[in-house]
């Protein structure tokens, strides 16, 4: 082959590479043989899906008749295509379009009286060509092996879209029978108060149902706050300590009015850097951790004490809670974080530590626990220098 072609399959090889698809490669190849392989007419088909051979492109003089060939009978096609170009072409050759062991098609070159195409080079075009189509063919199959693996997932994410709402229904419809159960004794018991005129009987019972509707309220706000997303909320730039002293003064109210034993609530702050955050969220969370320490001592021999510290890291900042308290076990540990799991029994709604975690989440930060039976509990909050609520 001659410098010349050689250019050609080169610049050939560049274009054809960057069809695309199929019928982009077969349009190419069609110009590159008209132009270079001294042929007078080209006649390009493509195998479709159902075995037939059909034209996809053709340059020259009546080489654009519709002819359909089938896959068996491929050897009769430039015979055929031949008598339907006319009088004109004399002579013909047929080059398989072959990649592998797939055959994506077929190209006819037609002449005119006199001269011989150049084969070597046409040969070349074709096999470049054919080359294009198997790797065109090979990403359409990964493409659909793609699509066809989001659709499972999509599948799988919906599944546990409707596992998780189910475990939230049953949550939900056991808080609230804890709510709606007391409210109906206490009904009962103020009907029979005021029928015997015991008003101060009748007056300690509205005062418990004022505290049971307290927690309902306080079990649909934690519902509310874990299940909202927030994508659209910009944060602010927020100085942790402030969160801090506002979630341990916070912690020191909750404290002093609960019976037994007052734990101290201290504070370890060395200013780290501010980060973004939507402060109200960051002082709940802090506030749920201190809470779950306060519990957590209660009835303790001794008074135990909480510590809030920060600091920070390479990557941001971060504050924690620890308490002196009696540790959690491994099998506790490892649930904390999910919905409605509670070691309080009915007390408990087990979504503040939950909501703590989906806080963090969509601050982009983390939550870690480190603990163990009789070492105490700490919670780190971590926050990313580069937060998605940052609104950059």
């Amino acid at each position: 082959m001659q410098e010349r072609g050689i250019v050609t399959l080169g610049r050939f090889a560049r274009i054809v590479s960057d069809a695309s698809g199929k019928h982009d490669v077969l349009a190419l190849l069609a110009d590159a043989l008209a132009e270079h392989v001294a042929c007078d007419a080209v006649a390009v088909y493509s195998l479709a899906a159902d075995g037939k051979l059909r034209l996809a492109a053709a340059r020259g003089e009546g080489a654009a008749a519709e002819i359909e060939v089938d896959l068996e009978d491929v050897g009769e096609l430039a015979e055929r295509v031949l008598r339907a170009c006319g009088d004109d072409y004399t002579g013909h050759v047929q080059r398989p379009l072959v990649a592998g062991a797939a055959l994506y098609g077929a190209v006819v070159l037609l002449r005119k009286r006199g001269g011989e195409p150049k084969l070597e080079l046409a040969d070349g075009l074709v096999d470049l060509a054919a080359m294009a189509l198997g790797t065109a063919a090979h990403v359409e199959q990964l493409e659909r092996q793609f699509a066809e693996l989001r659709a499972q997932q999509e599948m799988l994410a919906r599944t546990e879209k409707l596992r998780a709402l189910g475990q939230m229904a049953a949550g939900i419809s056991h808080d609230l029978k804890n709510i709606l159960n007391p409210l109906s004794l206490h009904l009962q018991v103020i009907a029979m108060a005021m029928d015997r005129g015991k008003t101060d009987d009748a007056k300690s019972s509205i005062a418990e149902m004022k505290g049971t509707l307290q927690r309902g309220v306080q079990t649909i706000e934690r519902l509310r706050d874990f299940s909202r997303q927030q994508k659209e909320t910009k944060g602010e730039l927020v100085d942790l300590d402030a969160l801090a002293r506002e979630a341990a003064a916070i912690g020191k109210a909750r404290a002093a009015s609960g019976s037994g034993r007052v734990p101290r609530i201290r504070e370890e702050l060395s200013a780290p850097r501010q980060v973004w955050a939507i402060g109200g969220e960051i002082v709940s969370a802090l506030v749920n951790l201190v809470v779950n320490a306060i519990d957590a001592m209660a009835g303790a021999e001794k008074a135990g004490t909480i510590t809030l510290r920060s600091g920070e890291d390479e990557g941001g900042s971060w504050i924690e809670v620890s308490d002196d308290g009696p540790g959690m076990p491994a099998e506790v540990a490892k649930r904390v974080f999910e919905p409605f799991f509670t070691t309080k029994g009915q007390e408990g709604t087990g979504l503040g530590l939950a909501m703590v975690y989906a806080t963090m989440q969509r601050h982009g930060g983390s939550v870690t626990l480190d603990t163990a039976p009789d070492r105490g509990t700490t919670f780190r909050l971590r926050l990313p220098a580069a937060s998605p609520l940052s609104g950059r």
